[in-house]
């Protein structure tokens, strides 16, 4: 997720939300490849999965996401990923964005709990959300 320095205010930089499409925190089994995880957030153009095994950025692959017992097969890039630490027992991360996914499943990633359409978030200072 790219982000952008703003100013610093108070001994540390701002940091302005960049993304496009609003976000929920939900946990979906997800499986890319041989990876296979769970997600952190969801949208109806991407996801943030912990993961065992990450890919590098831009890899392109794909894969599935398991979302109240309906598979849904989905392509994606890899935007973003960070590495984690096999002997701390850390999963990495990455952020996927979605290149083909079935329009049912962006319905289910584009709208909230309560079935309304999630707003674009806004900017945010760095450290709060």
């Amino acid at each position: 997720m790219p982000v952008e320095h703003t100013d610093v205010r108070w001994g540390s930089i701002g940091v302005q939300n960049t993304r496009v499409l609003g976000r929920q925190r939900r946990r979906f089994k997800v499986q890319m490849g041989a990876a296979s995880g769970f997600t952190v957030d969801v949208s109806a153009g991407a996801f943030c999965a912990e993961l065992r095994r990450v890919f590098p950025k831009v890899t392109a692959g794909k894969g599935t996401i398991l979302v109240e017992g309906q598979e849904y097969d989905f392509s994606g890039r890899v935007a973003w990923a960070k590495q984690g630490d096999f002997r701390l027992n850390m999963r990495g991360r990455m952020g996927v964005t979605f290149t083909d996914a079935p329009e049912e499943l962006r319905r289910i990633f584009g709208v909230g709990p309560s079935g309304t359409p999630l707003p674009t978030p806004g900017p945010f200072p760095h450290g709060r959300s």
